[in-house]
């Protein structure tokens, strides 16, 4: 099993990839990567780096068969572009590990959703992978096509051109 830890860019979170760390340490067959953002906390038993390019985030994205992550937008999209499955752990402001709830108001949007699987705290992780593995999976989002992006390139460009 290939597992991607993605925490985003703004903050660390260490509650979630210690979590992770500690259970990647006792699975024999798991190979994992973290992308862990400014964390001074290095995991033991995942790959990590801070940061990735766009085109190094996408490919940790095609390469895992599941993505663990707080509840960014930017991960849920990728994720459903690809048909990946998500394991979604939201910041909490009480733990300051966000300024706001916006992602816990995220989670319960997202919650049922094909394809993701929410848990509420980092103690519930070892037992939802396994159920986050065989959930059902995502339906890639197609992508769009060359002449839709034409045209709206074209109508971009004329209302521009017209003000």
């Amino acid at each position: 099993m290939k597992i991607f830890v993605t925490v985003g860019s703004m903050l660390p979170f260490d509650r979630l990839v210690q979590a992770v760390d500690a259970w990647a340490g006792q699975q024999a067959e798991v190979q994992g990567f973290a992308q862990i953002g400014v964390s001074e906390w290095r995991p033991r038993h995942l790959e990590s780096q801070a940061m990735l390019s766009p085109a190094e985030y996408r490919e940790r994205f095609r390469w895992c068969d599941l993505i663990i992550s707080h509840v960014g937008m930017g991960t849920v999209i990728t994720a459903a572009e690809l048909g990946k499955p998500l394991l979604l752990l939201p910041r909490r402001v009480h733990l300051a590990e966000v300024t706001s709830a916006h992602q816990e108001a995220t989670a319960k949007w997202l919650r049922g959703k094909p394809g993701i699987c929410l848990i509420e705290d980092e103690a519930e992780l070892a037992q939802r992978i396994p159920e986050a593995m065989v959930m059902e999976r995502p339906q890639a989002l197609p992508q769009a096509s060359a002449p839709l992006l034409d045209g709206l390139r074209r109508f971009v460009t004329q209302a521009l051109d017209n003000r």
